[in-house]
């Protein structure tokens, strides 16, 4: 509490809930933290207020009053209805939730022996399906999106006072000019994502992927090499004629799909093995504040191309400047591995190596030449037809 640095035990995303429809759920939120909080259960099924009379919504402003530091408070409720769902805090939700106080819950349909595994840290593949999932799915994965706006999670690295950080966070900060640098996958992102969000498939398989947008903004998730179906959409099962393939997933905030993703080599749900990029199509989610690569890219890997030490085996540039501060700190020229970075990488202040070459610049300075002697034709050709509207327009001239 009294250190500034960040706490390496803490990650993102909140852990994944797994529950069974009709049991009965009891979560107890202590709060250890400085600020008040609460937990709304999105989409769960769940009663306004307990038997008791306290509420059970999560919102203090309408049905419970806040969990103030060192209180804690039990939510109950016996979820009905299967589906993938979340939870997330309820107070001040603007900051909070984009600051990681999110995650998903789901409730897995009743079977008889149904050991569901209840938490998924980090997220990523569910190593213990429920028997339900078993009946239709060799695997299961859990994908969070979330973004980060770096002015936001600075404010907490400037003080330790509670008052301070308030009064930064609730008053002197402005959602509405915020801007998200960072864009993650289960609380990483490139190169870190494709180190722990691989979709490792087999041919001839079907796999169940969970999708939940946690950020504020649009996602667009595209898988390369595959069509996914699209089977339940915000934990409900969507008929049989509405379960559409598509190659781009769009997800408001807050918006869960269930889609399936098939090996079948067939051109369709896949166009055979390899490793497949799956990332949002959004660009600028596809840097780390603004440099690219980035973002929250996953892989969907044939286990044949997986190397020995559990890494896909990739075939294109070499990605080591990629593992490093100085490549996302604009230190290191683009393209660094690839041929002579004086070509198509280098910039001012570099070494006297990476200095423009002569060959280029004779290039740059014809096409030059090329664009202005377009600019004059385009000009002269404008004006006159120009003359000839003006013409055309002098009173007696129309026939």
């Amino acid at each position: 509490f009294l250190d500034l640095t960040a706490n390496r035990l803490l990650r993102l995303p909140s852990p994944v809930i797994r529950v069974e429809q009709g049991d009965t759920l009891k979560v107890t939120l202590e709060n250890s933290h400085y600020f008040p909080h609460t937990i709304h259960f999105h989409g769960v099924d769940h009663p306004f207020e307990k038997a008791d009379g306290e509420g059970n919504d999560g919102v203090p402003e309408i049905s419970e009053r806040l969990i103030l530091p060192g209180q804690n408070r039990t939510y109950e409720m016996t979820p009905r209805q299967a589906g993938t769902m979340a939870y997330h805090c309820h107070v001040q939700p603007h900051v909070h939730i984009l600051m990681g106080l999110i995650g998903m819950i789901v409730v897995e349909e009743n079977r008889p022996n149904n050991w569901v595994q209840t938490l998924n840290i980090g997220a990523g593949q569910v190593r213990s399906p429920s028997v339900a999932v078993r009946e239709k799915y060799q695997q299961e994965y859990d994908l969070q999106y979330q973004g980060a706006d770096r002015e936001l999670h600075e404010i907490i690295q400037t003080s330790n006072d509670p008052r301070v950080l308030a009064r930064a966070m609730h008053v002197d900060y402005n959602i509405t000019e915020a801007t998200t640098n960072y864009y993650m996958v289960n609380g990483r992102s490139t190169p870190y994502s494709e180190r722990e969000s691989l979709i490792v498939v087999k041919p001839n398989q079907t796999v169940k992927l969970r999708l939940f947008n946690a950020s504020d903004e649009m996602v667009a998730i595209h898988p390369h090499g595959h069509k996914v179906k699209l089977t339940h959409a915000d934990g409900v099962e969507m008929p049989p004629g509405a379960q559409i393939m598509r190659d781009v997933v769009d997800l408001a905030p807050l918006q869960r799909y269930d889609v399936e993703l098939g090996t079948t080599n067939d051109g369709l749900h896949s166009y055979g093995p390899g490793v497949w990029m799956m990332h949002d199509h959004f660009e600028r989610a596809s840097a780390n504040d603004g440099i690219n690569p980035g973002g929250g890219m996953a892989m969907i890997v044939y286990e044949s191309y997986l190397g020995p030490d559990g890494m896909p085996k990739m075939k294109g540039e070499d990605t080591t400047p990629l593992w490093t501060k100085e490549y996302y700190q604009r230190k290191v020229p683009v393209w660094l591995t690839s041929g002579d970075p004086s070509i198509i990488g280098a910039w001012e202040g570099d070494e006297p190596s990476a200095g423009t070459s002569p060959s280029l610049a004779l290039g740059g300075y014809a096409l030059g030449i090329l664009v202005l002697l377009g600019a004059g034709v385009l000009l002269i050709s404008k004006r006159r037809k120009s003359a000839r509207i003006t013409a055309a327009s002098t009173p007696g001239s129309l026939g």
